[in-house]
């Protein structure tokens, strides 16, 4: 359970949503709030090279994807062994969880438009997980504000007020540690963010990261929005399955469409 000490001294240290539509709405945060409203600039969650921590802590982290030459692919190495590996240019992108940049960093910053974002392309190149708790916590807790207040409750977002830790600070340091957290002790894998969630005080024994059938955009913005604790959580996607199973062989993935 190394990973979750990990998590948890790191802390005390497109949906259904209508974002555009957000920038009147949301609860009070010590941190100020974001800029109007303001379409987002793409994803965050392309798959990346990732080293991850010595004891299977996280299994995505600062070595993201990269530009770069891909021409060792061909050259060197021995004939009919192995090709010797590329040189890797700037990161341009990280392995993470969905939707963190897309929801959480500059999402309404009048700044950014439907193609480009600086804030949100820098996140996405930042390599430096040590640092990213105090560059990313204050954004982070100003947007969870406004997603707090979707059901015109505030404060009953998920992890509010946790660990002792004023409004959304534990939940925002939590989410700036972007990256797929892993229990490599457990054979249980059927809760996203379930080493997240126990670093925060929700017991359980899940191995976290996330599997191919999860619905994570559901369970994240009802968790930010305060409404994870109905059944059914009223706020959906509509998607209730894969378009095709996942694979039974590595890497376990749908044949594409």
């Amino acid at each position: 359970m190394k990973n979750i000490v990990l998590l948890a001294s790191a802390i005390v240290g497109g949906s259904a949503l209508a974002i555009g539509a957000l920038g009147a709405a949301g609860c009070s945060s010590s941190s100020s709030s974001p800029a109007g409203p303001q379409p987002d600039s793409g994803g965050d969650t392309t798959s990346s090279s990732s080293s991850g921590s010595s004891s299977g802590s996280s299994s995505g982290s600062s070595s993201g994807s990269s530009s770069g030459s891909s021409s060792g692919s061909s050259s060197g190495g021995t004939e009919g062994g192995v090709p010797t590996p590329p040189t890797l240019g700037a990161q341009i992108d990280r392995m993470a969880r969905p939707a963190i940049n897309t929801a959480l960093d500059h999402t309404f910053d009048p700044t950014c438009t439907t193609t480009t974002c600086a804030p949100k392309d820098a996140y996405n190149a930042d390599n430096m997980p040590g640092n990213w708790a105090n560059s990313y916590v204050a954004q982070f807790k100003a947007n969870l504000a406004i997603y707090d207040g979707l059901d015109t409750t505030c404060g009953n977002q998920a992890a509010y007020a946790a660990l002792g830790l004023p409004d959304y600070t534990a939940l925002a340091t939590v989410l700036a540690e972007d990256a797929l957290w892993v229990n490599t002790g457990s054979t249980t894998c059927q809760q996203y963010l379930g080493v997240e969630l126990a670093a925060l005080g929700i017991a359980n024994t899940d191995c976290g990261g996330r599997t191919l059938t999860e619905n994570v955009m559901d369970f994240t913005y009802n968790a930010v929005a305060g409404t994870y604790t109905a059944n059914p959580p009223p706020v959906t996607n509509g998607i209730t399955a894969p378009a095709s199973a996942p694979s039974a062989t590595f890497p376990y993935l749908a044949s594409p469409h």
